[in-house]
């Protein structure tokens, strides 16, 4: 018979891997990093002061677009190759857990290091910023804490998923770097389809995207996904970006966004556990 599914092992195994980040100064050097670089980029949007956490968030997301996937990825790409490799994996395996339990236990320790890091770093430098002055809406500014931290469980499942499909860990790297690398340029090739087929670059530049490229986009690219529902949790339907004029159909909806983001956290941790549990460890 099989056995029940045990929570309490979950919880074990995730707090295992939550510590072994916190030995390794991981979680201090991310939540310091995102502490430096918001408020360096709050003192260079306010001029020389602390500026306004809307126009700080803003100038933030191409670098959190960035940063949140590539450290999602390094987190979690060697969590089963790599141990698989090493036979780390067969140790905690003869232990009296069940694969379900090393597996998502593995997936809830790794997700507690991004939201940590991602709200003491955020989160502080958030409270400098309004404490100056600069806390107009702080709603926004927590939405968009929770938001990243979404961001990165979307390359946390897919580089868990990844590492459950492939043998070696380097592999495992190699195929979260191409979707990292997916999520950047699919965006442009969009654009290319449609300048392709007789659209203009007034289009974008003028606020007049054709839905089907909202939706084309808001399917296959995580991030485009991300940077649109920012702008939503500040209610910014209409936004003005380095020359492009970025008005928001009133079809994509924060309710639409969320139920795209849940679908690709779900889906991949959901054939990587398929995967791992005839994974011949």
């Amino acid at each position: 018979m099989k056995p029940e599914f045990n929570f309490s092992n979950v919880f074990i195994i995730a707090k295992k891997e939550f510590m072994d980040n916190l030995r390794n100064n991981w979680i201090m050097i991310l939540t310091l990093l995102f502490i430096i670089l918001t408020l360096v980029i709050s003192f260079v949007s306010g001029g020389g002061s602390l500026g306004d956490v809307e126009i700080t968030v803003v100038g933030l997301l191409a670098i959190s677009s960035l940063l949140i996937p590539i450290i999602a990825i390094m987190l979690g790409y060697d969590t089963i190759s790599g141990e698989a490799e090493s036979r780390s994996l067969l140790v905690v395996q003869s232990y009296p857990v069940s694969r379900e339990e090393v597996y998502f236990g593995k997936f809830v320790g790794l997700s507690s290091v991004l939201a940590v890091s991602t709200l003491l770093g955020f989160g502080i430098s958030g409270l400098v910023i309004m404490a100056t002055g600069g806390g107009t809406n702080p709603v926004g500014f927590l939405v968009f804490m929770l938001l990243t931290i979404l961001l990165g469980l979307i390359y946390l499942s897919m580089s868990i998923c990844f590492s459950s499909i492939l043998k070696r860990n380097t592999t495992s790297l190699y195929a979260g770097i191409a979707l990292f690398f997916w999520s950047m340029i699919i965006g442009s090739v969009i654009m290319g389809i449609h300048l392709g087929t007789g659209g203009t670059f007034e289009d974008f530049t003028g606020g007049n995207m054709p839905d089907w490229i909202w939706i084309s986009t808001m399917i296959l690219s995580p991030t485009d996904t991300y940077q649109t529902s920012i702008f939503l949790g500040f209610d910014l339907q209409v936004a003005d970006i380095s020359g492009f004029t970025i008005i928001i159909p009133d079809f994509v909806s924060m309710a639409n966004l969320l139920v795209i983001i849940t679908i690709w956290i779900v889906i991949p941790l959901a054939v990587g556990y398929y995967f791992y549990r005839k994974r011949d460890i």
